[in-house]
């Protein structure tokens, strides 16, 4: 197979890019946390009578997964991004439970809904893109992977070496 690489330069833009992207979607969980905590929709509240303790859970790992994983990102310490995903797809994961009750009531329901499955797998791909390229196939101890996770830092080009 003949391989054409892309060219530095354009790698280095197209991973800018790539950063920038997740750093906009980690704030947007982040404000849906802010939005679940402090306004919550008169049609969740309803939706969830008697259950009521899941608001400030779920509002919880939002504003922690997306805080998270946009320091994470900023900073370019990738370990705090794993965890940050899960928390950011839990709370995904509630809310798209609670807005699939009121599914069916109207159109802006089920696309809200459809919208909130959609950045629940976005995170998912996420935290599986970070487990193919965070992970040393030479490392094998826990303290080493710990010690090994905490060094590292990604740098704004990824290596492509075959």
């Amino acid at each position: 197979m003949e391989r054409h690489p892309v060219p530095q330069e354009k790698r280095r833009v197209l991973e800018a890019v790539i950063r920038i992207i997740d750093i906009v979607a980690y704030f947007i969980i982040f404000v849906g946390g802010c939005y679940a905590l402090f306004w919550t929709p008169d049609s969740v509240a309803r939706e969830l009578s008697g259950a009521e303790w899941l608001v400030p859970m779920w509002a919880a790992f939002l504003l922690i997964g997306g805080g998270l994983g946009m320091v994470g990102r900023i900073s370019r310490i990738w370990v705090l991004e794993p965890p940050a995903d899960v928390a950011a797809i839990v709370g995904a994961a509630i809310y798209f439970v609670v807005l699939g009750g009121t599914l069916f009531q109207s159109v802006t329901a089920g696309v809200a809904t459809a919208l909130v499955f959609y950045a629940m797998i976005q995170m998912f791909r996420r935290y599986i893109e970070l487990q193919i390229f965070g992970t040393d196939p030479n490392v094998h101890g826990f303290t080493d992977r710990i010690a090994e996770m905490l060094r590292r830092r990604t740098g704004n080009v990824a290596p492509r070496e075959e």
